[in-house]
């Protein structure tokens, strides 16, 4: 296994886990942690924060992966795939899997931005907690929770490829 092989695999896997984190996460600290601990606001306020800077580190994960893979693509060996449509089938889930990440990410800045509380993410202040953006914070949050619906179902798919692939 050469460096840039296992880089490329560690760099997949870290961001594997914030995505799981960031994804399973944030449905639990909104909905089952105990908001008397905190308050409400700063619990919310805390939440975002977190998921705001993991989305943040998910990003420069993925762009350092596509760079990394676009300079050492030789180096980095992958599965042969004969047949074209196969491999249109591979690179559309990739594809789609990296435009629902942007998707989130541009949905979840959004939805900062209109929110009825407060919100400062690392140190920037996103929102002052008006409500003359709950229209927009509505429609983009259908969009955010529909791109999560479909980045489950293509990492499901993904998932059952690479599974695929082993046999």
């Amino acid at each position: 296994m050469s460096k840039p092989y296992v880089i490329d695999r560690v760099l997949h896997w870290v961001s594997s886990f914030l995505i799981l984190f960031m994804l399973l996460n944030m449905s639990a600290q909104i909905h089952t942690v105990n908001y008397q601990l905190q308050g409400q606001l700063e619990h919310r306020q805390s939440a975002i924060e977190t998921h705001a800077f993991t989305g943040l580190l998910l990003l420069t994960l993925l762009i350092i992966r596509i760079g990394w893979y676009a300079r050492f693509k030789a180096q980095i060996p992958r599965q042969e795939v004969s047949k074209k449509k196969h491999r249109t089938v591979i690179k559309t889930i990739h594809a789609l899997l990296y435009l629902t990440v942007l998707t989130l990410a541009a949905s979840g800045l959004a939805m900062a931005t209109n929110s009825d509380i407060p919100l400062e993410i690392l140190g920037f202040i996103l929102s002052d907690g008006g409500t003359q953006h709950v229209q927009q914070y509505a429609l983009v949050r259908e969009v955010h929770l529909s791109s999560i619906t479909l980045f489950w179902w293509l990492i499901g798919l993904h998932f059952a490829g690479a599974i695929y692939a082993r046999r």
